[in-house]
């Protein structure tokens, strides 16, 4: 099997998000999106304010433990919890890749495309400020929430495995909501985080120089032509040994179509690693990259 065929950590499902996902699905179809709505957010509420709680606890027993590292991470993905949809292990996961970045050295800034509320952002901007190396953030969205899929987002008339149809505007985080987040109550520097409004195929081509050498890209855009987008206009820019995370590698049949399809047509062959509920990663291969290699050929 290769890496990019690495078996669907989802193929083995909770009995609950099973029934949960028909449940709504099936509503989806007879009721008027207005209905839907007024049954879906808040059920979806009682289910994350207990995930949270499930957490607070955890955080509480590492207290006891002694362990300084593990309680560290634990404090600073709770507080981030109530604005993030990645959910514990996502957010753990991008907590760790970043901080082997500053444990390593790795050179580049920390890159986010697909913000949302800034759960994720705030999560990374935290250790990147911890980190004696300078680190600018840049996190890069539409803050209008998700465009319209196209025909290399859907099979069998769906664009993936989530937990409800992603209508257009899904996701949303605005600029204002997020910037209050980062800079008000996480209390993040202005000078050391941008924020890039914009669709990505507008804003990346102009900013990518001025990002400069990436550390960290984590891509969450969902969609086949978001994905591409973000690796086309700055996986070039990651330096070797850098982390790149897909968000929705199992869980969007977009996103895992156009990275699969990137890995394979730039021969990057090193191992997918799973978030544990529904995105991956893969490091950036050692060595010179392959913009390198046609410039020493020329």
């Amino acid at each position: 099997m290769s890496e990019t065929q690495i078996a669907n950590p989802y193929e083995k499902k909770s009995l609950t998000r099973q029934v949960a996902k028909t449940i709504l699905y099936g509503l989806q179809k007879v009721l008027p999106q207005k209905a839907y709505d007024a049954i879906y957010f808040p059920a979806f509420r009682v289910y994350h304010n207990g995930q949270i709680r499930a957490y607070e606890k955890k955080v509480a027993r590492l207290r006891k433990s002694g362990d300084a590292a593990a309680l560290l991470r634990a404090e600073r993905v709770l507080s981030v919890m109530p604005h993030s949809l990645i959910g514990e292990t996502g957010l753990e996961h991008t907590h760790d890749l970043a901080l082997d970045l500053t444990n390593r050295q790795i050179p580049g800034s920390f890159v986010e495309c697909g913000v949302a509320r800034g759960g994720c952002a705030a999560l990374i901007g935290k250790v990147a400020k911890a980190d004696p190396l300078p680190r600018h953030c840049w996190f890069f969205d539409s803050y209008e929430g998700l465009p319209v899929p196209d025909e290399n987002d859907f099979v069998d008339g769906r664009t993936g495995d989530h937990i409800r149809p992603l209508p257009p505007g899904s996701c949303l985080g605005t600029y204002e909501q997020v910037s209050a987040l980062l800079f008000n109550e996480m209390n993040l520097s202005r000078d050391e985080v941008s924020l890039v409004k914009g669709w990505f195929q507008d804003t990346l081509p102009v900013t990518s120089a001025q990002v400069g050498t990436i550390a960290l890209l984590r891509v969450d855009g969902d969609w086949y032509d978001s994905t591409m987008c973000v690796l086309e206009n700055l996986y070039e820019q990651v330096s070797p040994g850098g982390h790149i995370i897909i968000d929705d590698y199992y869980s969007c049949y977009g996103a895992r179509k156009a990275t699969d399809e990137f890995r394979q047509k730039h021969g990057i062959e090193t191992a997918l690693a799973s978030d544990g509920r529904g995105g991956c990663s893969f490091m950036k291969p050692e060595g010179r990259s392959a913009k390198q290699v046609r410039e020493s050929a020329a």
